[in-house]
This record gives C-alpha cells, structure tokens and sequence, in this order.
C-alpha cells in the first residue's frame, strides 16, 4: 500500500469557501507546483500547516491552494494522505 494524496489522485472532491464572501472556491492544485522549479523534488515531509498560526512546517501533508475569484483571495488547505 501506499500513502497518497486523495485530492491530487481524483478520489475526493473538496469544496472550499472564501472566508470574505463566503463563495465558493477553486481548488488550484498543489503548493509544492507553486514554490518553483525544483518543488516537486522536495520531499513531502517538509510541508505541513500550523492551523493556529498559518504556518507550514514538516509534516506527511499535501497542502492545497484554494482562490476565490469574486475576492482575489488565496487560501491554503492541508489534505491527509490515506493509504491505497
């Protein structure tokens, strides 16, 4: 078995709504695609979100990025991988 991301793998659906006008969101991929051209090399236990203090540090999380067009707003979301 292995540990996978749900989202990235087509297995869930995440509905995400904007904190401001509480609108739903697009779910924008990865934050690893984001962060530049050796991002998806960089190992997967080196992201994780701090809920408390919006903060990502190591973890086994897939962070996701969510923008809400009406708001011009991004937002970040961690999804726990499950084995498969």
């Amino acid at each position: 078995m292995d540990l996978v991301c749900p989202l990235c793998n087509g297995l869930i659906i995440v509905y995400e709504l904007c904190d401001r006008c509480g609108g739903p969101m697009i779910e924008q991929g990865k934050m690893e695609d984001y962060k530049g051209p050796y991002s998806p090399y960089v190992d997967r236990e080196s992201f994780a979100y701090d809920m408390n203090s919006n903060i990502i540090m190591g973890d086994h999380l897939c962070v996701h990025l969510y923008y809400c067009e009406r708001c011009n707003v991004w937002k970040h979301k961690p999804v726990h991988p499950r084995f498969f």
